[in-house]
């Protein structure tokens, strides 16, 4: 319970600041658009200073390199990396621009999200209780639910 807590609290907070959810932001895998498509193309390494999303490897300048991406229908699409470990100014910039349109939001949303996991964990304390009776009997003490 408290690692999904955990997530669905760092989703929020990565969505508000940086615009991705954590997984996107860490690896730096967003969904990509070609010119002259209706669709995404895939999730793929997409380095770019240009928009609203900021992930980790843009931050830490690993994305210098440029990549060449090819979907399902054989599209081909060449994207030059970006980078804003030259401009930490422009990631701050941006930082604080998705902050403050989701303040908001993301003050609710945690304020729901702590509200639920709190109600959530007190519904199902017999139902987690008798799991980790189970686990204890099974001779692992270590794992708890």
């Amino acid at each position: 319970m408290n690692a999904a807590e955990l997530y669905v609290q760092t989703s929020i907070l990565t969505q508000g600041m940086f615009n991705s959810n954590p997984i996107q932001f860490i690896t730096g895998k967003t969904p990509v658009v070609g010119p002259g498509t209706t669709g995404v193309l895939g999730s793929a390494y997409n380095p770019n200073t240009g928009d609203s999303v900021i992930t980790l490897p843009e931050l830490m300048g690993l994305d210098s390199m440029g990549t060449t991406l090819q979907g399902p229908t054989g599209y081909r699409m060449s994207i030059k990396g970006g980078s804003f470990a030259a401009d930490p100014s422009a990631a701050l910039a941006t930082i604080t621009a998705n902050t403050k349109a989701s303040l908001v939001p993301m003050v609710i949303q945690t304020v729901g999200t702590r509200v639920f996991f709190k109600i959530l964990k007190k519904a199902t304390s017999k139902q987690r209780s008798m799991v980790n009776m189970g686990f204890k009997a099974a001779g692992l003490r270590e794992v708890r639910v």
